[in-house]
């Protein structure tokens, strides 16, 4: 531990925006006579608090001008921060300008980003919202670290105090708070240059994007892998799902449950939807009157992966419902609420987590992954289907009765890992088959979890998130009486498909529109 007389400080200057914390610390420094410059409204707030404080304008001899924009930019200012103590040509220039060093600098930024988010202002009262002075100092400070403490945020404050009162304002946590000041001002500088971009595009020219550390995982993927969780830097209530109960999420279960979310809010239904989720994959998928309905649907539908997985609704979780959730082995529920009954009898299953999604923090546009030191990003299909583009190509209509297992396959085939094939009815998924490297395996698969599952093939309908190479899916499909498929379309083979499903007679709708999920 450093002791303090090796870090002495005699001269302070404060100047912040957000004051929450600030007079407990200036008491302290004036406790230790410790010297405090300060400019307009800081100087204000702490001279009507009864502290001995001096203006910055009595320090530079000039007044703040230009409404503010100038106020610190100062040599007696810079060269206070800048100053090098152990370099003697520094210590001279000092002398030569009758100046004197600063050992400690406390300011907080202009609220740019808290006003952006909210929306409120002009252009030109944003532009007004950008700080100099106070990014200026702030680096200064944290460039001289050596000589000079740094405080950048209200939340340092704590720990400077009791440092302070221990005599342990050492190097080494100088230099920490150096590093936080240029983290903070390089994040703060890539809002205000994306707020000025002409660039508004989804996939911008230059990629701005500052994220923090919230939390270490267990691990990732695999035990061997570290995992952490990071937040947008400047944004506060980002969390996409609110834990209600149970163990710590982990780097899986959060990307099923963002899966799980995603297949449950693209059905634009008043009907319950409820999913079963396995490694991003859904298993089983219900549409019902109730949620519980619905729940019983999907599990019917593949009664043995379900288990140690994922379960989404789109309704609330009721007391009935949850009764029968908690008489399986599950990781997470995600629903939009959980009455109090519910969680009552949830939560008995101590280690299982109950989340409530934050539709506005789950607002997500783009899908990122690294490539090796670089980045691909690409948009998240979010365009609603239009069905005045879909052609049915066969001899064979579909009847009015098949359209909603034909919307309802079509949707959840999009969420299903490629190669991708499912069957439903109007209740939901019948058959999956996910991520084969051909197509006709994965009708194959889907056709064998269905018969495992004791349901019936005849006259649902099945969907392919790409074309058909060849007629085999059809002629496989076939075989257990489906009524009829939807698929893109757009192979140089799409005809021999398409006479497959004359010789069948079944229908087939393309639409035009590959829905690939790698």
């Amino acid at each position: 531990m450093a002791k303090l007389d090796q870090f002495p400080i005699e001269r302070a200057i404060i100047s912040v925006w957000d004051k929450s914390g600030i007079l407990p610390l200036a008491e302290m420094l004036v406790a230790r006579q410790v010297t405090i410059f300060s400019t307009g409204g800081t100087y204000d707030a702490l001279k009507t608090h009864g502290l001995a404080v001096t203006r910055v304008e009595e320090l530079t001899n000039f007044p703040e001008i230009l409404g503010g924009r100038v106020k610190t930019l100062h040599p007696a200012i810079f060269g206070g921060i800048l100053a090098d103590v152990d370099n003697s040509q520094h210590v001279n220039d000092l002398q030569r300008a009758a100046l004197a060093p600063f050992q400690l600098v406390v300011v907080n930024l202009y609220p740019f980003v808290e006003s952006l988010r909210k929306g409120e202002k002009t252009f030109d009262e944003m532009i007004e919202m950008i700080d100099i002075g106070g990014p200026a100092m702030l680096r200064a400070a944290a460039k001289n670290f050596r000589n000079v403490a740094v405080l950048s945020d209200p939340t340092q404050y704590p720990e400077f105090q009791r440092r302070l009162a221990e005599n342990a304002i050492s190097l080494d946590y100088r230099q920490q708070l150096a590093q936080q000041v240029f983290e903070k001002t390089t994040a703060y500088d890539a809002e205000i240059s994306r707020f000025l971009s002409s660039d508004k595009s989804d996939l911008p020219q230059i990629w701005h994007e500052n994220f923090r550390r919230v939390q270490t995982l267990r691990y990732g993927e695999n035990p061997d892998q570290t995992a952490a969780l990071y937040a947008p830097y400047f944004q506060l209530d980002w969390q996409p799902f609110k834990q209600l109960q149970g163990k710590e999420i982990s780097y899986n279960n959060y990307y099923d449950c963002l899966a799980a979310y995603r297949l449950i809010t693209s059905f634009k239904t008043e009907q319950a939807v409820v999913v079963n989720v396995k490694h991003t994959n859904p298993c089983g998928l219900g549409v019902g009157n109730t949620a519980l309905a619905a729940y019983r649907r999907a599990v019917a539908a593949d009664p043995v992966s379900y288990f140690g997985g994922i379960v989404g609704a789109n309704q609330p979780i009721n007391a009935e419902f949850a009764q029968e959730l908690s008489a399986s082995f599950l990781e997470c529920i995600v629903a939009p609420e959980f009455d109090e009954n519910a969680l009552f009898i949830l939560s008995k299953k101590k280690n299982l987590r109950l989340l409530v999604p934050c539709p506005e923090c789950l607002a997500m546009n783009l899908d990122i992954r690294n490539y090796g030191s670089g980045l691909l990003v690409q948009t998240i299909s979010a365009a609603p289907d239009d069905e005045s583009t879909w052609r049915v190509v066969t001899e064979r209509q579909p009847a009015p009765e098949h359209w909603s297992a034909i919307r309802l396959a079509w949707q959840l085939v999009k969420h299903v890992k490629s190669n991708a094939i499912v069957f439903c009815d109007a209740n939901g998924s019948v058959g999956i088959g996910a991520g084969q490297m051909s197509r006709v395996d994965a009708v194959k698969i889907a056709i064998r979890k269905a018969q495992e599952a004791g349901l019936d093939l005849t006259n649902t309908v099945m969907a392919s998130d790409a074309f058909f190479p060849f007629r085999d899916s059809v002629d496989v499909a076939a075989e257990h009486q489906i009524a009829g498929i939807i698929q893109p379309g757009g192979s140089l083979r799409d005809q021999d498909s398409i006479t497959a499903c004359n010789e069948h007679h079944l229908f087939m709708i393309f639409t035009g529109r590959r829905v690939f999920k790698h």
